[in-house]
């Protein structure tokens, strides 16, 4: 097979081998790529249809699969900066704190008021 390479491409044999592992090489990050986008729930954008396409059609010079790892997998997580049902937000707590801030000290920590 490195030799039929070789001979129609008019190069070498060995790089007709090195081709053919950059090739190789290729597919493999192109496959993986396209089954990592497709077992996320989310990516940036929520349009995974572009991101399949950028990594198909872009993936002859690993442009599409780099992007896809620099920019399309990483999704901010979302923060609930809303208040609580009482009206005070993080800042806002007062003195006593907030049934949320208490709750999330208990989980982390354990709970102490029984001491």
């Amino acid at each position: 097979m490195i030799d039929s390479i070789a001979e129609a491409l008019s190069i070498s044999r060995t790089g007709a081998g090195w081709l053919l592992a950059a090739v190789a090489v290729q597919v493999v990050v192109m496959a993986w790529a396209l089954v990592d986008l497709a077992r996320r729930p989310r990516v940036r954008y929520d349009k995974k249809w572009i991101w399949a396409l950028a990594i198909i059609f872009l993936s002859n010079s690993f442009i599409g699969p780099i992007l896809y790892v620099a920019l399309g997998r990483n999704v901010p997580e979302e923060i609930d900066v809303r208040p609580d049902s009482a009206g005070e937000g993080a800042a806002g707590e007062g003195a006593g704190g907030s049934e949320r801030t208490r709750r999330a000290v208990d989980a982390l920590y354990g709970d102490k008021s029984g001491e």
